[in-house]
C-alpha cells in the first residue's frame, strides 16, 4: 500500500518488471537511476559474454557502491578543505 504522498511506478530491470513506490517528487530521479543502471548492465553482460542476470546485477550493485565510495570521499576531502580555509580566515580575522 502506498502512503498518501508515494506514488507507484512501474520499472524494468534485466528484462523483469518492477513496481516500486516512491515520493511524486523522486519518480524521475528513479527513473534516471533505473536506466543508468540499465546502461550500466548492459556494458557488463557485453564485457563478460555469457554472464547471469544475477551476476550482472552483483557486479553492477558493486560499481554503483564502488562509485558512491568515490564520491563519498571526494566530498569529505572538500567539506575538511572548507573548514581548514574558514578556520584560517578565523585565525586571521
Amino acid at each position: 500500500m502506498l502512503s498518501k504522498d508515494s506514488k507507484g511506478i512501474r520499472i524494468k530491470v534485466m528484462g523483469k518488471q518492477h513496481q516500486l513506490s516512491c515520493s511524486a517528487g523522486q519518480k524521475e530521479d528513479l527513473q534516471q537511476a533505473v536506466k543508468n543502471l540499465g546502461v550500466m548492465c548492459e556494458d557488463i553482460k557485453q564485457k563478460k559474454g555469457g554472464a547471469s542476470s544475477e551476476r550482472t546485477l552483483l557486479l553492477a550493485s558493486i560499481n554503483l557502491s564502488y562509485l558512491l565510495l568515490l564520491a563519498n570521499n571526494k566530498v569529505e576531502r572538500y567539506q575538511n578543505a572548507q573548514e581548514d580555509l574558514i578556520a584560517k580566515l578565523q585565525n586571521t580575522l
